[in-house]
């Protein structure tokens, strides 16, 4: 255990800290599949063949990925310890601050460990899935009664992930962080705070609050690129308030996006600097070199057609081609090539076959 942990319920409570050979078989995801399937009629096997949107084979970004927010999540609950006595005066601010119907820029914070960082990438890498699957290694919510002999009556979310509304909105971001801490915690914040007439300044100062109640440890926002789509200055206002979880709470902040996104977080200094805490994470399609054919040669075996496919230097070649390396494409299109294969009744399929397929 590293020193600096220790005595911390928040993190304590957490799964150890998991080596890379641990996060591959905690990630691995194989499909469903018998070889004596492929004797059954056409219409058992195309169901069959959907298994396939269910296999995953973890890359080494997403032991990169796993690290980033296991360091993140612990370094963030480093000055957040409900034994502080920061603890208390932090929420008492909050209160305050609501009272008097002040300004999210008002509340007070203490020095804080965290950082968060961004993942951008194209469409289809598997950026969202591959965060999903880490997030879902973690609890998202530990129920606290005591610690060491002393009581501690306390919720802790451990991690929440929303999307960014499409048109930018930050009201629209307030409402689904309300929805996302009802599901995980089992509360109304949702009804409460969507049916009365709160300002946006009102709801950031919620929002900051319960992150601090529920001592949410990691806040992951998807489709930031929608950013763009935001009127009135309204992106760095997001990106502003995302600053200020940050620096005054302490909550890690994890913004994916597309390449389109690069623009507006380049466009902010501050937001680039906090944003990239643990450096940017800028997820290329794959190259066609040993990663991608360990990626193939993975999913080769699940195959449905009356005749096996063999495995060759050609296939996999086309298969890059026309996928361009992007997993969901690939995933999809080996599919595609099995499911006309059996339906033409050929049984069988070429490089030739893929090329078409695509």
């Amino acid at each position: 255990m590293i020193p600096e942990y220790q005595g911390n319920p928040l993190i304590e409570a957490l799964p150890d800290i998991w080596s890379s050979g641990e996060v591959i078989n905690l990630l691995s995801q194989k499909a469903a599949y018998n070889k004596g399937e492929r004797e059954l009629d056409a219409q058992y096997r195309l169901h069959c063949i959907h298994r396939l949107f269910r296999y995953f084979q973890p890359l080494e970004q997403h032991i990169d990925i796993e690290q980033r927010i296991s360091r993140s999540i612990r370094q963030g609950y480093l000055e957040r310890n409900p034994f502080l006595a920061s603890y208390a005066a932090e929420m008492a601010d909050g209160y305050a601050v609501m009272k008097d119907r002040g300004s999210y820029q008002m509340l007070q914070g203490s020095k804080t460990a965290a950082s968060g960082f961004t993942i951008i990438g194209v469409s289809g890498v598997g950026k969202s899935t591959a965060v999903e699957k880490i997030l879902a290694m973690y609890p998202q919510r530990i129920l606290h009664t005591s610690y060491r002999g002393k009581m501690l009556a306390m919720t802790q979310l451990v991690w929440l992930k929303l999307d960014c509304p499409h048109d930018g909105s930050l009201k629209q971001l307030c409402y689904q962080f309300f929805h996302a801490v009802d599901v995980a915690a089992g509360t109304d914040y949702f009804a409460q705070y969507t049916r009365g007439k709160y300002s946006l300044e009102m709801l950031l100062i919620i929002m900051t609050q319960l992150v601090r109640q529920f001592r949410i440890g990691i806040l992951v926002i998807d489709e930031i690129q929608h950013l763009s789509e935001a009127k009135g200055g309204g992106s760095d206002k997001m990106l502003n308030f995302f600053v200020t979880l940050v620096n005054t709470i302490g909550l890690p902040v994890v913004l994916i996006g597309t390449i389109k996104a690069m623009s507006i977080l380049q466009g902010e200094f501050r937001q680039a600097r906090r944003g990239s805490g643990q450096g940017d994470l800028i997820w290329d399609r794959m190259k066609n070199n040993a990663a991608w054919r360990v990626f193939v040669k993975s999913m080769w075996r699940y195959q449905w057609t009356r005749t096996s496919v063999p495995y060759t230097d050609e296939m996999v070649d086309a298969l890059y081609d026309e996928s361009q390396g992007i997993i969901d494409i690939a995933v999809k299109l080996y599919a595609i090539v099995q499911i006309d294969a059996i339906t033409k009744g050929t049984e069988a399929f070429t490089a030739a076959d893929i090329h078409r397929a695509a």
